[in-house]
């Protein structure tokens, strides 16, 4: 019974660090698997695994900043001299082979050059007295290739033996996937120092901030250091809000082959609070704050096991870390879906449901199941009584570019179809077709209101941080290109230099801005600015996913054609349609929501419920 306890209030007070949004978080916290058996208070209170109550790791020792342009520098009793020509910048002092004499590292720079990163160059005490300097890393290559930048440097000793540095530029130029940051530890339990981490850190504008801290403790008892690497992401700039603090962790031993990875990481971690996430999931009070959390969730992983949009790169001077299937992002997809299933928005748990469990997400058929049932409680299943084939053949447009569908509703339930010869009116209950010569046919194109711009596409950039879309101005060609508040999917793959274009559904473009629905989200873009669409903003023109009055939508998805209104939403079926929903496109309503009409293969049909 006492294991059945520690295990739990083991990984509750993870789980409750990260609900608090790591106002605790220190270097002292490692990861630590998941193993709740159970349900426990988040007032429980136990150490983490890992941690050690009979041995506490060292403390930390901060570098100490050198008088400006030393070349010589007493620091901690030791007198140091800095190598021909160079000057001093940071160091900092500690017993690091454990010999009882203190050592001394410090980073140095050329005297001339202030915006030089700096050597890293060690000082062991040999006898009564310090040895001459060894280097230990000289400055990295860092930022865009011929750019202005200016260096920060960070230095710390971790562990009993270990050195933590941290190296990187701003730059006046800005860069989508140079490295700005290098991040190293190093041991110095002998003379010859070893690298035991070394990673480098993308930083690109407006994304969510990175910050790291490491504990060097012995976490295998053999007496030598080992790493824990903490990576917590927050903030960021516009058209996201800010991401809520989060943090994942990645462990490393030193091993006689070279430094091991504990394969666990950075996932185990990361499902621990995924799993907390699903637990506060299911509770209306709670839901909003699983779905900025859950976005954390995808964004560390990201950040850390994303592959070409891998933010942490070249570990060991090699590639990104390869990571494998992940179970938090399932487990944070499916806590998504339920959020947005209890807050009643089946659109967006729709669109959690299809980026929660594709690789390298994990895909647990009971928990689609369950995903299914959250998602039809907020939008029942309800069966089309009746699917009529339609005649007349649509003008669909084809392809992945924007583009008003062929099919609209009036207001008196008829449907509109538009055809290469004219629209043609379609009776949906007595199956009646006829020229509607007084309808004009609407256009294809998604054009502004103005008459100034066009709609031409909506894609994923490849820069690993957001899709983006793209107008034209009609008179001179000028494409403008806006950043939408939608992440890229982590299974996704640029297939052209132009990126990989994303499934749009326009709605409507009116004085408030064009409405529309790109990879399942609906979007409102204004000028040069994006947001999420919280509300139609007014009516629909021939050819939207909205119903006439603009209060109705449909939307094909996997599970049915989701028909979305004010104040309900259903999922119609038809033993006609099965297996065939997602292939469905120009779906629109009616706008009472019983009627719903579609294209598929190049013909239309019409269903009633």
């Amino acid at each position: 019974m006492l294991w059945y306890s520690f295990r739990v209030r083991r990984a509750v007070v993870v789980v409750a660090v990260f609900l608090a949004g790591c106002r605790g978080c220190k270097n002292e916290h490692p990861y630590v698997p998941y193993a709740i058996d159970g349900e426990a208070s988040d007032a429980d209170v136990a150490l983490d695994a890992g941690d050690d109550a009979s041995e506490a790791p060292p403390v930390e020792i901060p570098s100490t900043q050198a008088p400006a342009h030393a070349s010589r520098w007493m620091l901690g009793g030791l007198d140091l001299d800095a190598p021909a020509g160079t000057v001093f910048e940071l160091g900092v002092v500690r017993d690091f082979d454990g010999d009882g004499k203190n050592d001394a590292v410090a980073i140095v720079r050329p005297k001339a050059e202030e915006n030089d990163l700096g050597t890293l160059v060690y000082y062991h005490a040999e006898g009564g007295t310090l040895g001459a300097p060894i280097t230990v890393q000289t400055p990295p290559a860092l930022g865009p290739k011929g750019a202005t930048c200016t260096p920060k440097r960070t230095l710390s000793a971790v562990g009993r033996h270990s050195v933590w540095l941290e190296l990187g530029v701003r730059c006046q130029t800005t860069s989508l996937r140079d490295p700005m940051r290098q991040i190293s530890v190093w041991t110095l339990r002998t003379t010859q120092p070893r690298m035991h981490l070394s990673a480098q850190v993308i930083d690109p504008p407006g994304a969510p901030a990175l910050s790291f801290s490491v504990n060097a403790a012995d976490a295998d008892g053999d007496g030598i250091d080992d790493v824990l690497l903490h990576v917590r992401a927050e903030g960021g700039d516009a058209p996201f809000e800010p991401l809520p603090r989060a943090e994942a962790s990645l462990r490393w031993f030193d091993r006689p082959a070279g430094m091991s990875r504990d394969p666990d990481g950075p996932d185990g971690s990361l499902r621990v609070l995924a799993y907390a996430l699903a637990t506060r999931a299911a509770k209306a009070k709670d839901a909003p704050f699983v779905l900025g959390r859950a976005r954390a969730v995808r964004v560390l992983w990201s950040a850390i096991c994303g592959g070409a949009d891998a933010r942490l790169v070249r570990f060991f001077g090699g590639g990104p870390l390869a990571c494998g299937t992940s179970r938090a992002l399932e487990e944070a997809g499916l806590a998504e879906v339920r959020a947005n299933a209890v807050l009643g928005d089946p659109l967006a748990a729709l669109g959690a449901l299809d980026r929660a469990q594709v690789p390298p997400a994990t895909k647990t058929a009971s928990r689609t199941k369950d995903a299914e049932t959250w998602i039809t409680q907020a939008a029942p299943i309800a069966q089309a009584t009746q699917v009529r084939a339609v005649a007349a053949v649509p003008q669909s447009p084809r392809g992945t570019n924007p583009a008003w569908g062929a099919l609209a509703f009036e207001p008196s339930g008829k449907l509109l179809v538009r055809t290469a010869a004219g629209v043609v009116r379609v009776d949906p209950v007595q199956g009646d077709e006829a020229d509607a010569s007084d309808v004009t046919a609407w256009p294809v194109n998604v054009i502004s209101p103005d008459a100034t711009q066009r709609f031409i596409s909506a894609y994923d950039a490849c820069d690993g941080i957001s899709l983006h879309a793209t107008f034209m101005k009609l008179d001179g060609g000028d494409i403008t290109d806006v950043r939408l508040p939608i992440a890229p999917r982590l299974d996704a793959h640029c297939t052209s230099a132009r990126g990989t274009p994303a499934p749009v559904v326009p709605l409507a473009w009116g004085p408030g801005g064009l409405e529309t629905i790109v990879a399942g989200v609906p979007i409102l873009v204004l000028g040069d600015h994006a947001s999420i669409l919280k509300a139609p903003l007014g009516a629909a023109p021939h050819g939207s996913a909205r119903s006439p009055n603009g209060k109705t939508f449909a939307y094909p998805t996997s599970l049915g054609i989701l028909v979305q209104g004010e104040t309900k939403s259903r999922l119609v079926r038809s033993p006609d349609l099965d297996g065939t929903y997602a292939e469905q496109r120009d779906c629109t309503a009616s706008d009472d929501g019983t009627r719903v009409a579609c294209v598929r293969a190049g013909k239309a049909w019409v269903g009633s419920l």
